[in-house]
């Protein structure tokens, strides 16, 4: 069974790769079909892994003719983490790659679009089944030179070309940091295979461990696209449509991805783990207000997609590894339906102009936060061993359902429709604990940390302070400081454009030479 299963692993990227080769010789029709039936491959492919894996228990395939140690070894490695992620991704490559066909039907650069997300796919299937370091950074940077080509997919637009070169420039820094941190690691552990670092990890041998685990850190806020290296991402909105939704919902997990996957080296690092945590915190801030005052649909996906990886990043830094993937699953499929639906929200009533009064918040707060406690409660009596994400994130899921409950206090469709929010935000409670429950239940294996109480008061703090902002937006044009605030949030706080200059000083070509 383990040839078969080694044979299985290596055929999950090998195929997107293939079809994105063989793309390259067919014409557009014969392309997009020859993409996306490699890409529905890989799905069948992924999903046999999955079963095998329970079946068998955690499997490593290498390939070492010098030994596993080498620089030259080659090693895939399937446990619940690469499982989890390697089926999400394969199955976004597939709609994607069929929506592609439909979107870029009579496009003239269909057959060369066709093969840079192909092959973008095998990178990143390769980065989460790598069981190398030298692999993993291999497929991490061509992950990201595959994407600067899709964004590229119209050379002739200044603002794809501009954008293209901010990603580039912050991507370039990423990789700076991912090779510096495997050069650290191997110095002081002589090995560059995940499994044999794990297992010196576990037996006592942390040195270099802290350097290493900044330089991750660092490493995985550039690729997640978190302050202050966010701006990038709201600026390609130029490419197709496709590109944007396989980046969002796929590719900018990687950095999430990357501190679950080097979680036992981040366990020896208290100080990377509190760097992610308050970056991540910020953020989720940041992205929340700049989403809200968005006029594009897809300018404001793009926010939310900066807000959501910093609640991600943010999980991480806590130690949740466990709700951090369930985050990356459940917002990768949210984000890809809404990137590839969004021209069905133009038009639509902006839910922050729904004003929300004091009685609702108050009976809102009330509610979410009793919903809470009884959900919590039940699944304690029925599941004794589950583990349950109360504290900080306990905060954040009551300010959720409370946002709701007083949404719909506040709608004026009478006792019905409130009767019908809190039977929404009941089921949300009980779906998003008994989710976390599983989720920290699964990934059990993966180090816990234990943040400092006064880390987790002033996060906690920051999300009530966004849902006060939130609760009070309706009011916002009543005042000259609420005009002067959707005016710097309008603009992403300037940031984008501070970043903008600096990219002219260093690559001052004209932004339409590439």
């Amino acid at each position: 069974m383990r040839p078969v299963f080694s044979l299985v692993l290596v055929l999950i990227p090998a195929l997107p790769l293939l079809a994105g080769l063989a793309t390259r010789l067919a014409g557009p029709a014969l392309a997009g079909k020859i993409a996306a039936r490699g890409a529905a491959a890989a799905v069948a492919l992924a999903g046999a892994a999955a079963a095998l894996l329970v079946l068998e228990g955690p499997l490593t395939a290498r390939w070492a003719p010098f030994g596993t140690d080498s620089a030259l070894a080659f090693a895939l490695r399937l446990d619940a983490v690469s499982a989890v992620m390697v089926v999400l991704v394969a199955f976004l490559g597939t709609v994607v790659l069929r929506f592609s066909r439909r979107y870029l039907a009579g496009d003239p650069g269909q057959a060369r679009f066709f093969s840079w997300m192909s092959l973008t796919l095998a990178s990143v299937l390769t980065l989460v089944l790598s069981g190398h370091l030298l692999l993993l950074l291999a497929a991490w940077v061509c992950t990201s030179l595959c994407l600067h080509r899709l964004l590229l997919h119209y050379p002739n637009r200044a603002g794809a070309v501009f954008s293209a070169r901010k990603k580039f420039v912050v991507s370039r820094l990423g990789d700076i940091c991912l090779l510096a941190a495997a050069l650290v690691l191997h110095a002081h552990h002589r090995t560059f295979d995940f499994e044999a670092l794990f297992a010196a990890i576990a037996a006592g041998q942390t040195g270099g461990l802290v350097p290493a685990a900044v330089l991750l850190a660092a490493c995985a806020i550039m690729k997640s696209a978190q302050f202050p290296f966010h701006s990038w991402l709201p600026d390609t909105m130029e490419t197709p449509t496709p590109v944007s939704a396989f980046m969002h919902a796929g590719i900018i997990n990687g950095g999430g991805f990357l501190v679950v996957r080097f979680s036992p080296v981040f366990a020896e690092a208290p100080a990377a783990l509190h760097l992610l945590a308050v970056v991540g915190a910020l953020t989720a801030a940041f992205g929340a207000v700049v989403m809200l005052a968005q006029p594009s649909v897809k300018r404001a996906l793009a926010y939310s997609t900066i807000a959501q990886m910093g609640f991600m990043i943010l999980q991480c830094g806590l130690g949740a590894y466990g709700l951090a993937l369930l985050h990356i699953v459940a917002h990768s499929l949210y984000k890809a339906h809404s990137f590839l639906t969004a021209g069905s929200t133009i038009g639509a009533v902006p839910r922050a102009a729904i004003p929300l009064r004091t009685p609702a918040l108050t009976v809102g707060v009330l509610a979410g936060g009793l919903l809470v406690a009884l959900t919590a409660t039940a699944l304690h009596a029925f599941a004794p061993g589950a583990p349950l994400p109360l504290g900080v994130f306990g905060v954040v899921l009551t300010l959720a359902l409370a946002y709701g409950v007083a949404r719909a206090w506040s709608s004026g469709g009478g006792p019905r429709t409130v009767l019908r929010g809190l039977a929404v935000a009941c089921a949300v409670a009980v779906l998003s604990l008994a989710l976390h429950a599983g989720a920290s239940s699964l990934f059990t294996h993966l180090p816990a940390a234990r943040p400092p109480l006064g880390l987790l008061v002033a996060v906690g703090a920051i999300f009530a302070g966004l849902f006060l902002f939130q609760a009070m937006l309706w009011r916002a044009n009543r005042r000259d400081f609420g005009r002067r605030l959707y005016v710097h949030a309008l603009n992403g706080f300037y940031l984008g454009t501070l970043f903008n200059r600096l990219l002219g000083h260093l690559w001052p070509r004209h932004p339409v030479s590439v």
